[in-house]
């Protein structure tokens, strides 16, 4: 699939997700769940990035992460994939990465669109057939962010901390809008977006954007409008 180089702006959150090469199963047991929330954590404190949803699968994770910049997104990616890396190679005695080439990512529109990525997060086990009720999967943000249960990983996004003054205020309106919200003509876009690279967000947003970064946010029908200026200028760099 044709794909738009990684676009990064500072204190925007973006929607990731890492795949096992050939999208083989990398987290087995719940010891390996366990060390990649530790290796999370290690890149977000070494980054200083800020993560508000996220959902660990057996073969991939999503991530709702916003970066003071891109520098510091790369090195929070790197230093979590690698550690696990390191981590996975040593217990299976192999060598040799178990990532599927670069992580996939888009652009979020915060004020219009950011609930509907933590719906999409946090769904992923109930859209798996994994668990019928996303309560009792106990590897994703849904605990914090829905039922209050602590996680060192979460740093509330400013629109979370503005649903109550209280955590339970937040952690109940929190609920509303998520069984509020049907995302169901959203999910194909979402996943498109990340796939290709575009901004995920309103018309409104699109032209923010591209007027801010002089590029295309989204690809034309053929992989990209490739006669815009923008578009030469971001391939030739």
């Amino acid at each position: 699939m044709a794909r738009l180089p990684r676009l990064v702006i500072p204190d925007q959150p973006l929607h990731i997700m890492h795949r096992g090469n050939n999208r083989q199963d990398i987290f087995n047991t719940e010891d390996d769940l366990v060390r990649i929330k530790e290796d999370i954590e290690h890149g977000l404190k070494k980054s200083g990035c800020s993560l508000h949803a996220y959902v660990i699968m057996t073969n991939h994770l999503h991530l709702l992460v916003t970066p003071e910049s891109k520098r510091e997104l790369a090195f929070f990616m790197q230093a979590m994939a690698n550690r696990y890396v390191r981590y996975y190679n040593a217990l299976h005695k192999r060598t040799g990465t178990i990532w599927e080439g670069r992580y996939k990512s888009c652009l979020v529109d915060s004020d219009s669109y950011l609930f509907s990525l933590y719906k999409y997060i946090e769904m992923n086990p109930v859209n798996a057939n994994m668990v019928e009720d996303i309560a009792e999967y106990q590897w994703s943000s849904y605990a914090y962010n829905a039922l209050g249960k602590p996680d060192k990983l979460i740093t509330e996004h400013s629109l979370y901390t503005k649903l109550g003054k209280t955590n339970d205020l937040r952690c109940n309106r929190y609920k509303e809008i998520f069984n509020r919200l049907d995302i169901s003509q959203q999910q194909k876009k979402i996943t498109k977006a990340t796939l290709a690279g575009e901004v995920y967000g309103s018309e409104r947003f699109h032209y923010k954007i591209s007027q801010l970064v002089n590029r295309v946010t989204r690809l034309g029908s053929h992989g990209g409008d490739r006669k815009s200026e923008g578009y030469k200028n971001n391939q030739a760099g």
